[in-house]
């Protein structure tokens, strides 16, 4: 029984240092590589989120909520889910980084009772609307300009960027009356930066 007693205990004295390392590499792995702050753009009047970078920085993932006021057709709340993908770089001196051309997708779902995943089937046939009031799937492209700033600070670049997109209902809709709807009228710009941590 000793025997056992000390196995545990020495057990247990190793598996401390483990716990502990093992939590610093969860919360080194779940704090976040930027933080944005958006206006515009499909997700709130104004937004702010905090994204990570996948793939050699080539890639980003980020959560984000954005907020309509009353004054602009709210109180609306929004929570996006967004994927960057950035193909190439421009350097144009050693501080500054153009990244022209990034492919953006996303969902957006809007929160309130005022809207649903599917409309109510006691009131509308099944299938009569397809899409959702609450949930949107977008697709986009945006355009970044990097600033670089020392390794050593808390912000190690600032990037500031457009964006325009447009969601699932909006392009069905165009694809069905194209004949009539210009596409320029399907595409919402945003306005953002982002600081690198």
């Amino acid at each position: 029984m000793d025997k056992l007693k000390h196995i545990l205990l020495a057990f247990s004295l190793l598996l401390i240092p483990t716990l502990i390392f093992g939590q610093r590499q969860i919360i080194k792995a779940l704090t976040p590589d930027f933080i944005n702050m958006q206006y515009g753009g499909s997700i709130g009047y104004m937004s702010g989120g905090i994204g990570y970078f996948f793939f050699n920085h080539k890639t980003t993932a980020s959560l984000n909520y954005g907020f309509v006021p009353k004054s602009k057709g709210g109180p609306i709340n929004i929570l996006t889910t967004k994927f960057d993908y950035k193909p190439f770089n421009i350097k144009l001196n050693k501080d500054l980084i153009w990244q022209p051309i990034n492919p953006v997708i996303f969902m957006s779902y809007t929160l309130g009772h005022n809207f649903d995943k599917k409309f109510d089937p006691n009131q509308y046939p099944e299938g009569y609307y397809w899409w959702s009031t609450a949930l949107k799937g977008h697709l986009g492209f945006s355009t970044e300009l990097k600033i670089l700033g020392s390794e050593k600070s808390a912000i190690k670049a600032v990037s500031l960027y457009a964006e325009t997109n447009t969601n699932d209902l909006y392009a069905v809709s165009w694809f069905e009356n194209r004949t009539t709807t210009s596409i320029t009228k399907i595409f919402f710009m945003g306005y953002g930066v982002r600081l690198h941590l």
